[in-house]
């Protein structure tokens, strides 16, 4: 004969497996968020993307007026 049926004995097993492979999935997320996260403010942040763009832009760049990178200007020098 069979086993009377109880609902609360079914499923158990999928259940066990969704939440190992849920925990699989966020310690993976957590992993890659420390390896690779830069805060807004990181120095080396400003840095890399810098680099980047000025390489992607070439020498074709303006300066900008007034920057912390424009040369500085000496005293007495003719106005074009």
């Amino acid at each position: 004969m069979h086993a009377a049926y109880d609902p609360n004995k079914q499923g158990w097993g999928a259940a066990l497996i969704t939440c190992v492979f849920t925990g699989a999935l966020l310690f993976s997320a957590w992993t890659i968020h420390k390896n690779t996260y830069r805060h807004p403010r990181d120095p080396m942040n400003v840095q890399v993307y810098h680099d980047r763009d000025m390489a992607a832009a070439g020498s074709h760049a303006p300066a900008a007026a007034g920057g912390e990178h424009e040369a500085p200007k000496t005293e007495g020098a003719a106005a074009h």
